[in-house]
Parts: C-alpha cells; sequence; structure tokens
C-alpha cells in the first residue's frame, strides 16, 4: 500500500498535497510555515480548501498569516479578513484565543518540546482529535496519525480493518501497523485522503479508477464493507 501511495505523488499535488521533504510544511496545501499549518488547520474545518487559500493569500498580504500577528488583533476584525470561510465569526475568536495560548507559551517551537503537547492542543477551543494530530504532524514534525472518516472508510474496505467508531482506537491500531516515520505518516493521511475524497466514495466508489484497486479487499469482492 505504501508504494502505492509513493507512486501518486503528481496526483497528490493536484489536489494541495505537496509530498517533499519529510519536515517540510509544503505538504499541507503548500503552508509556508508551522503558524500557517495551525492556521490552515482551524479554517479549513468544514470549509473547501480553495476558499481556505484564496483567505490564507488575504492573510500573508496583511501581515497575519503568524500567530503572534493573530494574537494581536481584534477578532471582529479578523472575521472580516476571513470572509468566505464557514463559521468566520466563531474560528476567529478561536484563532486567536489559540495564537495567544501558543504565543504566551513561547510558540510553536516551545510547544513542540513539550510532553503534554497532544493535550494542550485538545484543551484549545474549536481543536478536535484529528485537527490535533493534523497539527501535530504537519506543523509539529511529531509522528502521529490523524483519523479521518476517509481514513475510516478507506482502510476498511482496503485492508479489512474496523475496530468501531473509537477515534483513539483506530489511532492505535493503524500506528501499530504503520511504521512510524514522519514521512510515511504524512503520506499516508494525505493519501487516504485523496482517495477517500476521489475513488473511495460512501455511495458508487470508483473501484476500476482506485489507486489501491489491485491490494483492496471491498474491490475484489473481499470483506471490506465500510
Amino acid at each position: 500500500m505504501i508504494e502505492v501511495f509513493k507512486n501518486m505523488r503528481d496526483e497528490l499535488e493536484s489536489v494541495g498535497w505537496y509530498p517533499v521533504d519529510a519536515e517540510s510544511t509544503r505538504w499541507w496545501g503548500g503552508a509556508e510555515t508551522p503558524d500557517e499549518v495551525v492556521i490552515t488547520a482551524i479554517l479549513v474545518q468544514q470549509t473547501r480548501w480553495d476558499v481556505v487559500h484564496e483567505v490564507l493569500n488575504r492573510l500573508r498580504e496583511l501581515g497575519l498569516n503568524t500567530l503572534r500577528g493573530i494574537a494581536d488583533v481584534d477578532p471582529n476584525y479578523l472575521a472580516e479578513v476571513i470572509k468566505g470561510v464557514n463559521y468566520r465569526f466563531t474560528k476567529a475568536q478561536r484563532l486567536v484565543k489559540l495564537a495567544r495560548n501558543i504565543t504566551m507559551i513561547g510558540g510553536l517551537e516551545k510547544l513542540r518540546l513539550r510532553s503534554d503537547v497532544r493535550d494542550f492542543l485538545l484543551n484549545q477551543e474549536g481543536v478536535g482529535r484529528e485537527t490535533a494530530d493534523s497539527i501535530m504532524l504537519f506543523a509539529l514534525n511529531i509522528p502521529t496519525l490523524p483519523i479521518s472518516q476517509y481514513t475510516k472508510r478507506v482502510l476498511n474496505r482496503v485492508l479489512g480493518i474496523n475496530p468501531g467508531n473509537d477515534y483513539d482506537l483506530w489511532k492505535r491500531t493503524l500506528e501499530e501497523l504503520i511504521l512510524r516515520d514522519l514521512y510515511i505518516y504524512k503520506l499516508v493521511h494525505a493519501s487516504v485522503v485523496t482517495i477517500g475524497k476521489t475513488y473511495c466514495l460512501p455511495n458508487n466508489p470508483q473501484c476500476d479508477k482506485c489507486p489501491l484497486r489491485g491490494i483492496c479487499l471491498y474491490a475484489n469482492g473481499g470483506r471490506g464493507s465500510r
């Protein structure tokens, strides 16, 4: 499966994942800095990536593409700047709070060194488990697997894995199966999201076009069925 993902580079780039060196923030939608990863991880919740990219460019022009910059801004002003993003007023308030809290502890570099980094993130308003793990993986370069609905559907169908609906059980199961490697974890997440959005649809999956069709239990009449 990992070899298939490695051959998907062009397809991943076409939808906004950039498989460059393991520690590059560009994996995450072309983000130029860890701060941009954190900012867009909040903005992209229930919002299309093309909208988020437009907003990010606006933030860059205004010098608000850093956590320190956002920490100093009024949430109502930020809500106007991020117009187009769903739930922009709520997200503006949450982004300012998150930026202030991270800035207060010394920024992302200090956060990365903490033993409670995941708990710190989960204690922030608007940061759930998938968002926290995405920030850890793509902004802080900590090998941890985010679990999305795409992850569950694709890997259940392909490999027959189904530990239920519990996020952390899925996470533990996959992290035991997949080599703990920063590049591999980023590649797996980017690839399963891409396959889940493009081919492995909830209804009428496009199995004949899917890069994983040769090894997929579901495509070959096996037990994967989610």
